[in-house]
């Protein structure tokens, strides 16, 4: 006979958050979000993933769409850092925060954003 070994309690987690990209995400602090063009509106990014980002609404609607493009800030990286891709307003929250996809994003394009979230990351942990 033998005994199964428990494991040790740890402490959850838990994210009260109505974004539901399933994905690893920077949260940016106050003013320090990235600042992007979306249908003629300029908006600060409050976080982002390689799978979309977050920024409060200025008046969108639920599936807006449009293309963007901005130049992500990475630190220790060399190559280009420009992101193109298609932006799908998902769901907006009670909060009026737009969550957002991305769509028409190449592969490139989602390593650069993952790149990016593991550096800035890995920045402010070292900082």
């Amino acid at each position: 006979m033998f005994w199964k070994k428990k494991r040790p309690v740890t402490d959850k987690i838990i994210h009260e958050s109505e974004d539901k990209r399933n994905t690893y995400r920077y949260e940016f602090k106050d003013g320090q979000g990235i600042q992007i063009e979306f249908l003629g509106k300029r908006v600060t990014v409050i976080n982002i993933s390689s799978g979309g980002m977050a920024f409060k609404n200025r008046g969108f609607k639920k599936y807006d769409f449009d293309f963007i493009k901005f130049k992500l800030d990475i630190p220790n990286f060399k190559g280009k850092s420009t992101f193109f891709a298609g932006l799908r307003v998902l769901a907006i929250s009670q909060k009026e925060t737009c969550h957002c996809i991305f769509e028409h994003c190449s592969l490139d394009q989602h390593e650069l954003i993952h790149r990016y979230v593991l550096e800035m990351q890995k920045y402010d942990l070292a900082h």
